[in-house]
């Protein structure tokens, strides 16, 4: 099986939401995904913070790392607040 390269996934996830007509806000990043991005990225990263919070490589969507180990998705404004009411954010 071949490694998703992050960026273009996000990427897509974007292109469908704005055919569905929705707005994307924000890319949430597991534990796992994280370092994966980091990874890939030309960016320099710690593990506990990102050196942009907005990313540019995300279409300059917010960056959001959640306290999942697998947990890559491209959401809504609603979609993020209604996580933030039940979820940890890092």
């Amino acid at each position: 099986m071949s490694q998703v390269n992050i960026e273009q996934h996000v990427k897509d996830c974007i292109e469908r939401m704005q055919q569905e007509g929705q707005t994307a806000v924000a890319v949430m990043l597991g534990h796992e995904d994280w370092i994966e991005f980091t990874v890939q990225s030309q960016v320099a990263y710690t593990p506990f913070g990102s050196a942009r919070r907005y990313q540019p490589a995300f279409g300059g969507l917010l960056l959001v790392r959640v306290d999942e180990m697998h947990a890559l998705r491209v959401v809504t404004q609603a979609e993020l607040d209604a996580y933030a009411q039940s979820n940890q954010i890092l």
